[in-house]
């Protein structure tokens, strides 16, 4: 232990100076402490015979844990007398603090030699805070808990947020703050539970939201940066939200797509700072980017479209949109499927004699392919290939007297659509059927067909947009269930996977017949009730269904703004994206719609030899 000598320090606050006899006799005191580490310890010595004589030494104390013992050395002074009462006091924490702990006993200085004498100091910690225990009147909040010490002060925090109002002094100073106080100080803004110390600066606002007196350190504002169509500035905030924005002065530059492939660019392609993607005009060039059929730079033809673009609709004195009859053919009522190409067109129906019809210009051919057949394809050559009742396929050459005929396996089914998608270099077509008991069929003509796939939906119909490229089918999940759920899902072509696509919610219980891609941004799919839906760059929606026409068996679009239905009430009818207007009407209902162009298109039906061309 240190040794402070009390004789030193009382002549020099009385004033005196001692000789070498003052220091013959001398008080070896021992202050012993123990339970607590003392924060000050003080001795005081006074002078029996004159209490006013008085020392008083501030010894230091050692850090390390209790137990611990204080040496002090105290010398006879100069006119005092030999007997001296001494008292030692600890305080808790500083010599400031409350004091807890005090000793006191008389001694008195031998003649000559050293006297001991032995004072304890004790008191309560028993967390070893520094703080003691109330009980030995010490200022411990609670003497189990380290890191709870003695009393804190208490800052009016208003918005309860865990910081005191910086502006405001301590409220109280106790153990436990009053509602709406805090031990902690420095809010610049005790109105706003979100600003306080200790945070980083989390919202562009002009404010300071962590209180260091810095605001919106955190952004970079007036830092360079790019704006979403890639315009450069300043960041500044956005003045709304807490958030920063990239303020632009410059004029971004719009620029168009072309997604229908037709080489003439009118979708929007958004804006940009940014040199334009490849192929992206800055002027729009065509008017209608769901078809190949319009675009500013083709001729007008008669077709019920805007083919050039100048908002006006086959204008000429020379269109003739009259629909051309088929010669009746003997022996078939019903022509439910049809197929049309460039310069060919084929009917076909229920029955073993003459239920084929090749047309070429005015002329027509008879021939028989035995079979009940319910949809038809054709190639790019002119093949004829049909999907009928019993699982039966059949194929056929313009110059073919019969057909090849073909089936799928497995247990029959009735075939009810098909799709082919025409090969390059010489390769013959790959085809595609589907059935009312939810089979999926691929025939890679002329190898026998396989089944691709297994759907529980009774399939009513199916298209494609180009190979390789998932089917689309159509039809009505009925098994079972008091009534038709409509389905619409799409299939892929080389694992035979499928999914269900979403349709609108106010689509009625109805099965869906019929459906049309005109490529793979805009599909058309009608059913009964008069449903009519369009999916719209991956949305389906609903749209207006023709006036008075309870069923829709079957559709062709070339176009948004071009779209053709047959009823079940034997009309032809045309939608140009607006409206509808009947463009032929028979007795009996109409069954199939096909064509390449939409100058070359045909319908069929029931009424047997009634089928009409439009050309």
């Amino acid at each position: 232990m240190r040794l402070f000598l009390l004789a030193v320090l009382a002549g020099v606050l009385a004033g005196c100076s001692k000789g070498d006899d003052l220091k013959s006799a001398a008080l070896k005191v021992q202050l012993h402490y123990e339970g607590f580490r003392p924060g000050c310890v003080t001795l005081t010595v006074t002078d029996l015979a004159d209490p006013s004589r008085q020392a008083t030494t501030t010894v230091s104390v050692p850090e390390g844990p209790p137990p611990g013992t204080l040496s002090v050395a105290v010398f006879r002074q100069t006119g005092w007398s030999n007997d001296l009462k001494l008292l030692a006091a600890a305080k808790e924490q500083s010599c400031d603090g409350a004091q807890v702990a005090t000793a006191q006993t008389d001694a008195s200085l031998a003649k000559d030699g050293i006297t001991p004498v032995d004072l304890s100091l004790s008191a309560t910690d028993s967390d070893g805070d520094g703080f003691v225990r109330t009980e030995d009147q010490g200022t411990d909040c609670n003497d189990r808990d380290a890191n709870q010490g003695g009393p804190m002060s208490w800052y009016p925090d208003d918005d309860n947020d865990g910081y005191g109002n910086s502006q405001l002094p301590a409220m109280v100073k106790a153990c436990e703050g009053p509602a709406l106080t805090a031990s902690r100080t420095g809010d610049c803004n005790d109105r706003d539970p979100s600003v306080h110390p200790g945070q980083a600066e989390f919202r562009c606002d002009g404010q300071d939201d962590n209180c260091d007196d810095v605001k919106d350190e955190s952004f970079d504002l007036g830092g360079t940066c790019l704006n979403d169509f890639q315009c450069a500035g300043a960041k500044v905030c956005t003045g709304t939200d807490g958030g920063v924005a990239c303020n632009s002065t410059l004029t971004p530059t719009a620029y168009f797509r072309d997604e229908d492939g037709d080489g003439m660019a009118g979708a929007d392609g958004g804006v940009t700072c940014a040199p334009q993607p490849e192929g992206t005009p800055t002027q729009a060039r065509d008017c209608d980017e769901s078809s190949i059929h319009v675009s500013s730079n083709l001729t007008e033809v008669c077709d019920r479209l805007d083919n050039n673009c100048d908002g006006r609709v086959d204008e000429g004195s020379s269109c003739n949109l009259a629909w051309q009859s088929v010669p009746e053919a003997a022996g078939t009522t019903s022509w439910r499927a049809i197929a049309v190409g460039k310069d060919l067109a084929w009917l076909a129906g229920p029955g073993t004699v003459n239920n084929v019809v090749k047309i070429e210009a005015t002329a027509r051919t008879l021939s028989s392919c035995v079979g009940d057949w319910n949809a038809a394809w054709i190639s790019s050559e002119g093949q004829l290939f049909l999907a009928g009742k019993d699982g039966k396929l059949a194929s056929k050459m313009p110059g073919e007297a019969g057909c090849t005929a073909a089936a799928t396996p497995g247990p029959s089914v009735d075939l009810s659509g098909i799709v082919g998608f025409n090969s390059t270099g010489g390769a013959k077509p790959t085809l595609y059927a589907v059935s009312g008991g939810g089979r999926v069929f691929k025939w890679a003509f002329p190898a026998a067909p396989v089944e691709l796939a297994v759907t529980g939906i009774n399939l009513m119909a199916v298209t494609g947009t180009t190979a390789g490229a998932p089917l689309i089918a159509v039809g009505a999940r009925d098994y079972m269930l008091p009534a038709p759920q409509p389905q619409v899902i799409s299939i892929n072509t080389e694992t035979g996977n499928w999914v269900a696509e979403p349709l609108p919610p106010a689509v009625p219980a109805v099965y869906l017949t019929g459906v049309s891609a005109v490529n793979a941004n805009y599909v058309y799919v009608v059913g009964h009730k008069g449903v009519i839906l369009e999916r719209n760059h991956g949305v389906w929606r609903t749209l207006p269904s023709p006036a008075s026409e309870p069923d829709l068996t079957d559709v062709l679009a070339f176009s948004q703004n071009g779209l053709y239905v047959t009823t079940g009430t034997g009309t032809v009818q045309f939608f140009n994206g607006k409206t509808w207007d009947p463009v032929y009407s028979n007795p009996k209902a109409m069954r199939a719609l096909d064509g390449p162009l939409p100058t070359t298109l045909g319908a069929s039906g029931d009424l047997g030899a009634n089928q009409f061309f439009n050309r």
